[in-house]
């Protein structure tokens, strides 16, 4: 799995640069973010997903493990830059009604930060 990390002012964010996230790296990713999730840090996620064209449901299930984790420890994640592709499956599946979206790092940004 290739990637980067990147910190922002008590922001994680892990923007994923593989063209697809599916079973062949799903278990890389889950295993990223259960490191993440345990860090010293307790930061916010973002995952941007800017760089993913495909995902599967092993791809789609690291983002539903993701939320879980992190709503778990009083965290919010939120994901953004999720291309039309990806969206309908995850439309398909209604995790668009758990999961938080935003449609660029900026605004994810925006979203994470205190009120």
């Amino acid at each position: 799995m290739k990637y980067e990390i990147e910190h922002d002012e008590g922001v994680t964010i892990l923007s994923i640069k593989n063209e697809k996230l599916d079973s062949g790296i799903a278990p890389k990713f889950k295993s990223r973010i259960i490191i993440l999730a345990n860090a010293e840090e307790k930061d916010n996620l973002i995952i941007d997903m800017s760089s993913v064209e495909y995902a599967d449901s092993s791809g789609i299930s690291g983002l539903l493990m993701a939320h879980r984790l992190y709503r778990d420890s009083q965290r919010r994640m939120v994901i953004c830059g999720v291309s039309k592709r990806v969206m309908d499956l995850i439309k398909i599946t209604r995790l668009d009604e758990v999961l938080s979206f935003a449609s660029d790092r900026e605004t994810a940004l925006h979203q994470l930060m205190p009120s």
